[in-house]
């Protein structure tokens, strides 16, 4: 089509062949071959070159449109292939990688402009089972283990610790609280958790675990999936807390006291996951690869 197409634009089989760059004789064989096909005569001879005949006029009309579909549809399949085009749906679980998060995105939007991203606020297992079923591409997510968690998860998904996220003490901002808290010290308040996971240990499992190891009596913990409920019933003085030194101390309107951990552990490592039985695009090769290089311990 392509080749008809420019015979007719040129007014010249020559003419064609050199905006072509191909000789004559191939190009004068395929449109015979296509005249044949369609049972047509599509040009006709005259003395200053060829034109098309009725049925050629037809075909050049709807041809050139053809040609601009194909020209545009190659356009953009070449950019879905170098990764500037198509979708990338993230989970980043927002309290731990929210201060990181923007970095990564910004990078990422000045070598893929087109890509359509998608931010998901998603608990470990849902995120699992997205990445298991194709319905997420990629997560950011933090562990308390991470040996047990690449373990547990081996099977479905690929894992790579990027850094490590820094755990303190979070209290309301009434009081006398000593310099560092030990877990002791928190069990005598009422103590604000997110829900435990079976399948990517997390800050939940941490809390529960270091609570056990420390002390001896069985502290009241209550279950809050949400971050900000917790800095909300934090500051009201209603209990205490433990997350991420970056988002406990960054929220004015919910005012907190933050102190270090006496003991125990104090961190939580965050991971780069993502899919093992599927061929993933190359929008989102694109974005692990940035996301090992803006957060990963050569980053830092």
């Amino acid at each position: 089509m392509r080749y008809f197409v420019e015979i007719v634009r040129h007014g010249s089989l020559s003419a064609a062949a050199k905006a072509l760059h191909m000789s004559q004789p191939p190009l004068s064989s395929t449109v015979a071959a296509l005249e044949s096909e369609l049972g047509v005569r599509l040009l006709e001879r005259t003395g200053r070159g060829v034109v098309p005949t009725e049925a050629g006029e037809l075909l050049m009309e709807r041809g050139e449109q053809l040609v601009r579909e194909t020209d545009q549809l190659a356009a953009e399949l070449k950019r879905h292939g170098m990764g500037v085009l198509g979708s990338l749906r993230l989970v980043a679980y927002m309290p731990y990688v929210q201060t990181l998060l923007p970095r990564v995105l910004s990078a990422y939007r000045r070598v893929a402009p087109a890509v359509d991203i998608q931010i998901l606020d998603m608990r470990p297992e849902a995120a699992l089972a997205g990445l298991e079923h194709g319905t997420v591409d990629a997560a950011l997510m933090t562990t308390s283990n991470h040996e047990l968690s690449a373990q547990l998860n081996r099977a479905s998904v690929n894992m790579e610790q990027l850094g490590s996220v820094e755990l303190v003490a979070v209290l309301p901002p009434r009081g006398t609280w000593p310099k560092a808290m030990s877990w002791a010290d928190l069990a005598h308040h009422t103590i604000f958790a997110p829900p435990v996971s079976s399948r990517f240990p997390g800050l939940g499992n941490l809390v529960l675990g270091e609570l056990a190891q420390h002390v001896d009596k069985r502290p009241d913990v209550r279950t809050v999936s949400q971050h900000q409920a917790v800095l909300a019933q934090v500051s009201a003085g209603l209990g205490v807390a433990v997350s991420a030194n970056s988002t406990a101390s960054n929220n004015p309107g919910c005012p907190v006291t933050i102190r270090p951990l006496a003991h125990g552990q104090r961190t939580l490592a965050m991971e780069l996951v993502w899919p093992k039985q599927r061929e993933l695009p190359e929008s989102v090769t694109r974005f692990l690869g940035l996301a090992r290089s803006e957060l990963g311990p050569r980053a830092r």
